[in-house]
């Protein structure tokens, strides 16, 4: 009986209708994406711009390494993610200098020795790339 009173009593204690939910995440994740997509404008406004760019960290992390790439004085940077095999091959060390190739879709990024490890899209091209895993 108590069991059935408890029931019965239940829809009284809750809200008639149900309150709206917060969009603060939503804005925050956007403010976010925002954030994201500005880096990758500076780092090409200064390569566009013929910045001298060397590397400023490598932190590696399991089988993947983090190159921190910096615009010398231009106060812009990018990180360039390489497989650990890559960025030992490529054996490239902090202080290293960074060749940069402007091409008709971006820019490559090289070593010294002229390996290309990364390709930055331009504004036009950027639009045009998307990933998809190949399984």
């Amino acid at each position: 009986m108590a069991v059935a009173v408890a029931v019965a009593a239940l829809p009284a204690a809750l809200p008639a209708h149900a309150a709206v939910q917060s969009d603060a995440a939503s804005r925050q994740s956007a403010t976010s994406l925002d954030a994201s997509v500005e880096v990758p404008v500076a780092a090409a406004h200064a390569l566009s711009e013929g910045a001298k760019f060397s590397v400023a960290a490598i932190e590696a992390s399991g089988n993947a390494v983090a190159v921190t790439v910096s615009a010398v004085g231009a106060g812009a940077s990018l990180v360039v993610k390489l497989s650990a095999e890559q960025a030992r091959t490529l054996g490239l060390s902090v202080g290293a200098s960074v060749v940069i190739t402007a091409v008709a879709a971006g820019w490559l990024i090289s070593d010294a020795a002229g390996h290309v490890f990364c390709f930055v899209p331009d504004e036009r091209a950027r639009r045009h790339l998307h990933s998809r895993r190949v399984s």
